[in-house]
């Protein structure tokens, strides 16, 4: 059992988000995206959470792939982007941080020394879309 009476068992989904969206206390929402065992649930929790310095973490620790992309989402800090879109081994989630970047020297370096053609493009894409504005 969960912080709030969220039963990690319970099969109704909607009813957990609605607990969870409930949720004030920040080290409970914090547990659950880091600990539940479902990973929408995970998701749910961290697009709940501001802390920028938890959401890097869980950006670079969650085993599952949509969960560290919500945490990027939720990431307001450019420093901790720019690590991830230059840095993180998963290439969605380099470029998701990409999309928060607009730096556009980073972006430059992204699209002229990431590996992944999906990244280049997404940090080419940015580049155009700030030169437009």
């Amino acid at each position: 059992m969960l912080m709030n009476g969220l039963n990690k068992n319970s099969t109704d989904f909607k009813v957990m988000c609605d607990k969870i969206d409930r949720i004030l206390d920040l080290n409970a929402l914090k547990r659950i995206a880091k600990n539940d065992s479902d990973y929408r649930i995970r998701i749910r929790a961290v697009s709940r959470i501001s802390d920028d310095s938890f959401l890097y973490e869980i950006s670079k620790s969650d085993s599952n792939r949509k969960v560290r992309i919500a945490a990027v989402a939720n990431i307001t800090n450019s420093d901790y982007l720019k690590s991830i879109a230059q840095g993180h081994a998963d290439c969605h989630v380099r470029a998701a941080a990409i999309e928060k970047i607009n730096d556009k020297n980073v972006l430059e370096r992204i699209a002229q020394n990431d590996s992944n053609k999906r990244v280049k493009k997404t940090a080419l894409k940015k580049i155009k879309n700030i030169m437009q504005q």
